[in-house]
C-alpha cells in the first residue's frame, strides 16, 4: 500500500454461463469437497494458473485451497509438481486456505502445511474474520499472511466494535510476523483506514475488477 504498485495477483475460478455470465465457484467447490474431488480441481487450477504466471515476470500469485486437502499427506508433493511442470518455483505462489466454511483442520494439517512451507509456498489464512478463523490458528500453524474478509472490512466502516476488532486482529497478526492483506477495498475511505492501520497490501474493486490473464499482463506493462 505504501508504494501503490502491483505486487501480486489472486487467481479466481469461475464458470462461464450464457445466462449468468461468470458464476461464483462456491457451489461447485462445495460439491467437490463433499465428493472428494476437491484435490483434482485444485491441481487443475494450479496447473492452469502456473501456465499463465510464466508471463507475470516472477510476480507472486495466490491460489485458493481447501482445508480438506491438508489431510492428504501427498498434497504438498502434487502441488509442487503442478507448479514445476510450468518451470516455475513454488516460492512464487501463495496458497490461501479458505476459511468461509466451518471446516476444522484435521490431524495432518500441520504436517502438510509444514511440507508446503518447506517447498517454498507461502500460506495465507483467507477470509479472516469469517467462518472458523481465529488467532489460535495463526499461532499454531505456519501461516505467512492474513487476508481480511471483505465483509469484515466493510463492517469496520460502519460499526465501532467491528473497527476495534479489526484493529486488534491486524495488530496481533503483525506481532506474529505475518503479512496483512485487506480484501474487498472498494472505497477511498476503506483505503485510507487500511493505510492508517499500516496494512501491507490491499485488493478490491477500488484498485481493479477481476480480469482475464491477457488483460492482467497488459496492466503489468503499464504499471
Amino acid at each position: 500500500m505504501t508504494t501503490r504498485r502491483i505486487v501480486g495477483a489472486e487467481a479466481l475460478a469461475r464458470i462461464a454461463t450464457p445466462q449468468m455470465g461468470f458464476a461464483s465457484p462456491a457451489a461447485y467447490v462445495e460439491l467437490a469437497e463433499r465428493n472428494q474431488r476437491i484435490d483434482a480441481l485444485t491441481y487443475a487450477m494450479a496447473r492452469a494458473v502456473a501456465k499463465h504466471a510464466v508471463a507475470f515476470e516472477g510476480l507472486p500469485c495466490s491460489i485458493n485451497i481447501s482445508p480438506i486437502s491438508l489431510e492428504r499427506t501427498e498434497f504438498a508433493d502434487l502441488m509442487e509438481g503442478a507448479i514445476n511442470e510450468a518451470g516455475l518455483d513454488c516460492a512464487q505462489f501463495v496458497l490461501e486456505v479458505t476459511e468461509s466454511r466451518a471446516i476444522e483442520f484435521g490431524v495432518h494439517a500441520f504436517e502438510t502445511m509444514t511440507a508446503l512451507r518447506s517447498k517454498g509456498f507461502g500460506l495465507a489464512i483467507d477470509d479472516f474474520g469469517a467462518g472458523t478463523s481465529n488467532i489460535d490458528r495463526l499461532r499454531n500453524f505456519p501461516f505467512t499472511e492474513v487476508k481480511i474478509d471483505p465483509a469484515f472490512t466493510r463492517l469496520a466502516m460502519e460499526e465501532a466494535f467491528a473497527k476495534a476488532a479489526l484493529v486488534s486482529c491486524v495488530r496481533l497478526a503483525r506481532e506474529h510476523g505475518l503479512k496483512v492483506v485487506a480484501e474487498g477495498v472498494e472505497t477511498q475511505e476503506m483505503w485510507d483506514f487500511m493505510t492508517w492501520l499500516k496494512v501491507d497490501e490491499a485488493q478490491g474493486f477500488l484498485l481493479s475488477k477481476p480480469m482475464q490473464p491477457a488483460d492482467f499482463r497488459d496492466l503489468l506493462k503499464r504499471d
